[in-house]
C-alpha cells in the first residue's frame, strides 16, 4: 500500500497539540535500544517534535533526524538544538555517513513499505540495529472505551481511530524482518505505564490522530463534542510502547 504523503504531514497542523497531549517514551527502552546498538552516529526517521529525539539526546547520542514536516521540524530543532534535523521524507534522504543504530518512534509506516527495508539496510553501518518503536493508547475502563468506539463507529470512523484496534504494526515489522535474511537478532520487547488524562488532553491527543485530522471539521467537531460528553473529567490510559529490534547482518 502507499504512503498518503498529504495524511503522513498533517500533524504540522496542530505541532504545540502534538507537543503537549503526545506522551512520551518509556527511559528503559532507551536504554535497552542504546544497550544493544553499537556506539555510533544515531539516525532517527520521522523525528516530528522530538517526542523520543530528546530522550535520546539526553544520553549523549550524536543523533541525525529525518522530518518531512517543516513545521514540525521548526519545533524540533528548538527544543533540541543540539541534533541535526534534514527536513524532508526518508526516501528522499542521503546519509552522508553509516549508523550504528536507525531508530523510529510512531513514524515508520509512513516509509514506502516498498523502500522502507532497502534504506535502512543502506543506512546501517554492518552490525547496525534498527528499532521500531510505536505507542498504543487504550482507555483501560472496557466500558469507556466501547462507548468511544461506539461513537467513533456512528461516525464513519471504522479503521485507526484511537479507540478501535489499528494493524498491529510490531507485528508486521516482526515478520518482514524475520523474512529479510540482511538483518538477523530479531527481539521484541514491550513496555506500558498508566497516565490520568483531563479530558482536555485527551481530546487533544484525539486532534492529534491522523484519522481524525483528515475529517473535514464539519464532521469532526460534533464527533468530538459527542466524545466529550462520554470522557466526565479525566480518563485512566494504559499506554502500551511495543519495540522490534534488528541487526544489519552483514
Amino acid at each position: 500500500m502507499a504512503v498518503d504523503r498529504e495524511r503522513s504531514v498533517v500533524f504540522g497542523d496542530v505541532v504545540d497539540t502534538y507537543e503537549s497531549a503526545r506522551p512520551g517514551y518509556p527511559g528503559q527502552l532507551v536504554t535497552e535500544v542504546l544497550e544493544y546498538a553499537p556506539a555510533g552516529p544515531v539516525l532517527e526517521v520521522g523525528a516530528g517534535t522530538g517526542k523520543a529525539t530528546a530522550a535520546f539526546a539526553a544520553r549523549g547520542a550524536d543523533l541525525t533526524c529525518v522530518e518531512p514536516d517543516a513545521r514540525m521540524a521548526a519545533a524540533l530543532t528548538a527544543k533540541c538544538p543540539g541534533v541535526t534535523v534534514w527536513t524532508g521524507i526518508f526516501e528522499d534522504y542521503v546519509p552522508d555517513r553509516r549508523f550504528a543504530l536507525l531508530y523510529s518512534a510512531q513514524a515508520w509506516h509512513w516509509v514506502d513499505p516498498e523502500r522502507r527495508w532497502d534504506l535502512a539496510h543502506a543506512a546501517l553501518a554492518p552490525s547496525g540495529a534498527l528499532a521500531l518503536f510505536w505507542n498504543r493508547y487504550v482507555v483501560t475502563d472496557p466500558g469507556l472505551r466501547a462507548a468511544l468506539a461506539e461513537t467513533d463507529r456512528r461516525h464513519g470512523m471504522t479503521s485507526a481511530s484511537l479507540h478501535q484496534d489499528e494493524a498491529d504494526r510490531t507485528e508486521e515489522s516482526r515478520h518482514l524482518l524475520a523474512d529479510d535474511p540482511r538483518f538477523t537478532d530479531l527481539d521484541e520487547r514491550s513496555y506500558s505505564w498508566t497516565e490520568w488524562y483531563d479530558a482536555g488532553r485527551y481530546l487533544d491527543l484525539v486532534r492529534t490522530i491522523s484519522a481524525y485530522r483528515i475529517l473535514d471539521p464539519a464532521r469532526r467537531e460534533p464527533l468530538l463534542r459527542e466524545l466529550a460528553g462520554l470522557l466526565g473529567d479525566a480518563v485512566h490510559m494504559t499506554i502500551v510502547t511495543e519495540l522490534t529490534l534488528a541487526r544489519r547482518a552483514d
